[in-house]
């Protein structure tokens, strides 16, 4: 990102906080978690300590007694934008709510547990992945899915979870069963009833940034083929949410260092002329920390610990 842009991009950010502390997807929108925690990690990597600390005051607030945390400040429940706050706690060193939010994302259950043997047989028939393997929901007790399987190892592997957490290692079996033959990955199922279903972008880089994430070789058949389809679907139209994290995957592999640079620039071209990317503060915030400082998402070789 330009010198000119980083400045209004972060202004930009700092502009959409609500009074709460937080930010909503758009500017004046209610605050929600995910663009909460990405707004907050921004302004501090750009050292804005007051502005972000206040982010950081609203998550906390959000934080529900079983260690859990919602989606707003109305949700004393518990869901996937959990993600965004442990990353976010850890990037401020918020040991203690972090530590009470890695033991209720370790203890979130999926679906997995409920399916009977012949439910199990039968979608592997279907669909033609294993629904026995645990991984994350969108919400407590549903099924598993990639993207949420994906943040969430992300997440805890960013907070210091060893990656040999059994959870963790569910996760990662569970994003290699889900793997479309072909190349990459979709949302959830790799088949439909009659034919292989198509991968994308955005699922596939954070299916790679968690595999990634966890320590697993850039020489696993998987992580090539999702190179392979990365490098090939960046031929088309790509949105900014899918460009970012696309960048942050290519960050954490070695054998995707030859794609960052265009990547890199593709993205921070993207940026408005008020330095916001599309007028969404959650897609400013990860652009921003995407090219300026992914380190606070994900392992960054050459980029501290």
């Amino acid at each position: 990102m330009s010198s000119a842009t980083l400045p209004r991009t972060l202004g930009f950010i700092r502009a959409g906080q609500n009074e709460d502390g937080g930010w909503g997807y758009r500017p004046g929108g209610a605050s929600w978690v995910e663009p909460s925690a990405f707004c907050a990690m921004a302004l501090l990597a750009g050292g804005d300590r007051a502005a972000a600390g206040r982010g950081l005051a609203l998550l906390k607030a959000c934080q529900s007694a079983s260690g859990g945390m919602g989606v707003s400040p109305k949700d004393q429940g518990g869901g996937w934008m959990a993600y965004a706050a442990l990353l976010a706690y850890h990037a401020f060193g918020a040991e203690a709510e972090a530590a009470r939010l890695i033991g209720w994302i370790l203890g979130l259950e999926d679906a997995s547990r409920r399916f009977a043997p012949a439910d199990i047989q039968s979608i592997a028939r279907t669909y033609r992945y294993d629904a026995s393997i645990p991984g994350w929901p969108w919400t407590p007790g549903t099924t598993a899915w990639v993207e949420p399987t994906a943040m969430f190892i992300l997440a805890l592997t960013r907070a210091g979870v060893a990656s040999t957490e059994p959870r963790i290692q569910a996760g990662l079996r569970l994003l290699i069963d889900r793997r479309v033959p072909s190349g990459g990955w979709n949302f959830g199922n790799p088949f439909s009833k009659a034919h292989e279903l198509e991968a994308t972008l955005l699922s596939t880089s954070l299916a790679l940034a968690a595999l990634s994430a966890a320590g697993t070789p850039a020489t696993k058949p998987a992580v090539e083929a999702g190179l392979r389809f990365i490098e090939a679907r960046l031929a088309g139209d790509v949105s900014t949410v899918s460009l970012a994290w696309t960048l942050i995957a290519l960050l954490s592999i070695p054998a995707g260092d030859r794609l960052v640079p265009g990547v890199s620039a593709r993205l921070a071209g993207l940026a408005g002329t008020d330095g916001g990317f599309r007028g969404n503060l959650f897609e400013s915030a990860l652009a921003f920390l995407a090219l300026e400082d992914a380190s606070r998402i994900i392992r960054v070789p050459g980029k501290g610990p």
